[in-house]
């Protein structure tokens, strides 16, 4: 939480005196992340004077570049070695707004409270192809995905008053079940399943699995969901009817092995008393 006090009263020697009235004013709005209007709006300079203030806040690691023209403020809590744990969904968001984008796998895990352990890697699904950036302590990696993949999504509040876009619940399973490298392994995956069980909603997970149209998706899936006797008969069958001859492995990050499941025409390379197993820790 950032305080105008804060930065006036403990900090101030070492910033000079319109540096600390232009980050006080900037907390006092809420204002982590900021453009350079903001800022020239808040300091009262001109254009030339705050590119300068900014530059020096920036070699004073007082602030972060995130976008040309977007800045992050350091929080106090940061100490000296500047990393910390702000939220770094809001930081993922401003690196990649006004370009379209949604916090997928893992971290779209993360958020829908799947998961125990939030990792140090932050996943953005964009149309838009960037390279990885390091922030805080933060790795923001950048997925690509076709824009017509952009569904399945909402907004949600990650602070009191902030929101990113995310996957929905049951598109964040298909899409972790795709890519189970990107959540940790299916094993994530299965646990994030059950943790949500009563609160999926089965149709539209199938309606979402079809859509997508992975073969692999769609027998994983049913695997998990015979595995913990979840959905009903009516989901089970619309995907049995989806199935085809060849055998996917269940989780492709994990070595080659494991029993042949016929009724999924899944190779199980972790077997479902693990998978079972896992639930209960």
């Amino acid at each position: 939480m950032y305080r105008k006090d804060d930065f006036m009263k403990e900090y101030s020697k070492s910033l000079g005196d319109t540096e600390a009235r232009l980050l006080s004013s900037l907390a006092a709005k809420d204002k982590a992340v900021f453009t350079l209007p903001e800022a020239q709006e808040a300091a009262g300079v001109s254009d030339y004077a705050i590119r300068l203030i900014l530059s020096g806040l920036v070699k004073k690691k007082w602030l972060i570049r995130l976008t040309s023209g977007k800045y992050l403020i350091i929080p106090l809590e940061a100490g000296a070695e500047g990393e910390h744990t702000e939220n770094w969904f809001v930081i993922a968001k401003n690196l990649i707004e006004p370009k379209p984008y949604y916090i997928s796998h893992y971290s779209a895990l993360d958020i829908h409270e799947m998961v125990t352990q939030p990792v140090m890697t932050v996943y953005i699904s964009s149309p838009i192809r960037r390279i990885p950036k390091n922030i805080l302590g933060a790795t923001f990696r950048f997925i690509y995905t076709k824009s017509e993949d952009l569904w399945g999504l909402e907004d949600v509040f990650v602070t009191q008053s902030q929101q990113v876009r995310t996957s929905d619940l049951e598109r964040t399973i298909i899409d972790c079940l795709d890519r189970p490298d990107l959540c940790g392994g299916i094993s994530e995956a299965a646990k994030g399943i059950w943790t949500k069980r009563n609160e999926i909603d089965y149709k539209k997970l199938v309606d979402y699995t079809l859509r997508r149209g992975r073969k692999s998706v769609i027998k994983r899936l049913g695997f998990l969901l015979e595995t913990y006797s979840l959905g009903s008969e009516d989901v089970i069958s619309r995907l049995q009817k989806e199935i085809t001859k060849s055998y996917t492995l269940l989780d492709p990050s994990l070595p080659v092995s494991g029993k042949f499941k016929s009724s999924w025409k899944v190779r199980a390379n972790i077997e479902p008393e693990e998978l079972i197993e896992i639930t209960k820790t």
